[in-house]
């Protein structure tokens, strides 16, 4: 099996979770959940391996099955009374 990683940040203004980095090639996607950014990934996922092989030095990873891990950051500061 083959493991890709996205790091997804949050965006509070928007309200969407995106992807901030990640080891799938030409990846830019964004969700309004972690669930919702790992569905439209894993659906752009073959496309963008088919466009980007090339990008990819260790080509067994083309192979499938495919896995998307998803380590995601949120950071808020909250108010508390003294």
């Amino acid at each position: 099996m083959t493991n890709w990683t996205i790091r997804a940040e949050y965006d509070p203004d928007a309200k969407v979770w995106w992807s901030a980095d990640s080891d799938i090639p030409g990846l830019a996607a964004d969700g309004e959940t972690v669930e919702a950014l790992a569905s439209r990934a894993g659906a752009m996922l073959s496309d963008l391996l088919t466009i980007h092989a090339d990008a990819i030095v260790d080509k067994a990873r083309l192979a499938g099955p495919h896995s998307i891990r998803i380590i995601a950051h949120h950071e808020r500061s909250f108010d508390v009374a003294a």
